[in-house]
């Protein structure tokens, strides 16, 4: 109950605490062992101060000097800096510890010099692509890919901050390794939207061509392919209205109608290819049904021997079809039997030009004809064998107008093989052996030597073309064949003379005189 009592009062009875000697003198004991302790910490503490001051006053300012420490990160080792994780790339070493560090040696200065550079272009190959992308809009097609690109751009950027270019490196290097794809995808990918979006408008597919589109114009649409698509797809289901309109009317054979309704969907949109095959399709058969309506017109007249009608229908029908050859071969059967009648008298009268060996007239009937029929066989033999006749006639004309040629023997030979060839033709006109009669003699009185006789003064050099050089002499006697001849003499400090001479079968005994006597004063 005392117990209590004193509970409830709040307060609890002292009592006396054991003594024990025993542990008095362990107490003893350990005071004076941590008094010890305390001592020699004491002790050590002041021997490591006196050393510090020693080495402050002695040996740091010298120590110094010959480092020049610096605590600029730019000296830091590669080595050291290539210890640094890229998951502790935001944490700063620190540096308060030690902040004297080792000067760099001239190779890792050389060595961070070249990290530094090559962070630098990648970082400017990094803002090139990411730019590109970001304009053709890559964070709305590109996904992870593009989104981790940016983190490691980021993180890199970081490190370069810090001047932990290698670590930097690193990271601009997994940036460009998430760009690139996403970068070399950007003409693919927007071209097969474009693609994907024409096809879905030759089909009809509103929602495929709208979504195509749409993802084509996020990029840079230099083309305007992805806005025209746009435009198109507006207009697609109107246009598809028509091109349905336009087939119901084609299944009923309704052509005209159906091309109305295909040329209305093309002026909606001019590009859609199947509004364009069907109207090419439906515009062939309108044009055979009117090449056809003409042919049978026009043999309708050549039945009843209309030929001007039947002429007429067949020429409408070639307009139609240029290349058509049926309409040729009607066209061709029509004038053949128009012109019968003046193709016969045609021919007759070129057979008469021919017997009278007026062969220019004769090519021109046989012309005229051939333009009314041009596979005539008769009218084409009789114009080639007037236009060979016409061939020989005028060069026999010239070699008769021309007989002093004939001097020359090389030409002599070659007209007298060209006589031979001639005169063994049949069929001979009156004019052709006239002809050939005058050449046959004109060969060989040029093959007559005519006797002349030089003269000079012996004191001239003499040539005569074609014959040789004669050079000094009084009188000279040379037998020359019928022909032109030039005789040049030469004489120094005299005005060379140069005569030309003929020599004919009439000239007989003719006397040339040459003679250099003009003096050059």
């Amino acid at each position: 109950m005392q117990k209590n009592n004193d509970s409830e009062n709040g307060f609890k009875k002292i009592k006396p605490a054991p003594f024990n000697r025993a542990f008095e003198t362990q107490d003893r004991q350990s005071n004076t062992t941590k008094i010890s302790l305390k001592m020699i910490n004491i002790t050590l503490g002041l021997t490591v101060m006196l050393i510090s001051l020693v080495i402050v006053i002695f040996f740091l300012p010298a120590w110094v000097e010959n480092n020049n420490a610096s605590v600029i990160s730019d000296n830091i080792p590669v080595d050291a800096i290539s210890k640094v994780s890229i998951n502790d790339s935001y944490k700063t070493p620190t540096t308060s510890r030690n902040p004297l560090v080792k000067k760099l040696s001239p190779e890792e200065r050389a060595r961070n010099i070249a990290l530094r550079k090559q962070a630098q272009n990648y970082l400017q190959e990094i803002l090139g692509k990411q730019s590109s992308l970001e304009e053709n809009n890559a964070e709305l097609w590109g996904g992870e890919k593009f989104l981790e690109g940016i983190n490691h751009a980021s993180t890199g950027d970081e490190l370069y901050k810090k001047k932990y270019f290698a670590e930097a490196n690193e990271a601009y290097q997994q940036a460009l390794d998430d760009f690139n794809p996403l970068y070399e995808q950007i003409k693919t990918v927007y071209q097969e939207n474009i693609d994907r979006g024409i096809n879905a408008l030759d089909t009809g597919d509103f929602m495929l061509a709208l979504a195509a589109f749409k993802t084509a114009s996020l990029f840079i649409d230099e083309s305007g392919q992805a806005a025209l698509g746009l435009e198109r797809t507006q207009k697609l289901n109107e246009v598809f209205f028509h091109i349905e309109r336009g087939n119901e009317m084609l299944n009923e054979g309704h052509l005209t109608e159906a091309k109305t309704a295909y040329q209305t969907a093309l002026e909606l949109d001019p590009n859609t290819k199947i509004a364009q095959q069907r109207l090419k399709a439906t515009n062939l058969l309108i044009t055979e049904k009117r090449f056809n309506t003409s042919m049978s017109a026009g043999y309708a007249a050549l039945d009843q021997q209309d030929f001007t009608n039947a002429l007429k229908q067949f020429n409408k029908a070639l307009k139609i079809k240029p290349n058509a050859s049926a309409g040729k071969t009607a066209l061709q059967q029509a004038s053949y039997q128009a012109t019968t009648i003046d193709i016969t008298y045609i021919l007759k009268k070129a057979a008469i030009s021919e017997k009278d060996e007026q062969w220019q007239i004769a090519i021109e009937l046989y012309s005229k004809a051939l333009k009314l029929e041009k596979n005539l066989a008769e009218a084409q033999s009789g114009k080639l064998r007037a236009e060979q006749n016409l061939a020989i006639n005028q060069r026999l004309n010239e070699i008769l107008s021309r007989p002093e040629r004939l001097s020359d023997e090389k030409i002599h030979a070659e007209t007298k093989v060209y006589h031979n060839k001639i005169s063994q033709l049949n069929k001979q006109g009156s004019v052709l052996i006239n002809q050939l009669t005058e050449l046959g003699n004109l060969l060989q009185v040029s093959a007559t030597p005519v006797k002349i006789q030089l003269q000079s003064n012996n004191l001239t050099d003499v040539i005569v073309y074609k014959v040789g050089k004669m050079g000094f002499f009084e009188t000279r006697e040379l037998s020359l064949r019928p022909g032109k001849y030039i005789v040049v003499g030469r004489r120094d400090g005299y005005r060379d003379v140069r005569i030309e001479f003929l020599v004919s079968q009439d000239t007989s005994q003719q006397t040339i005189r040459v003679a250099a006597e003009d003096k050059i004063r």
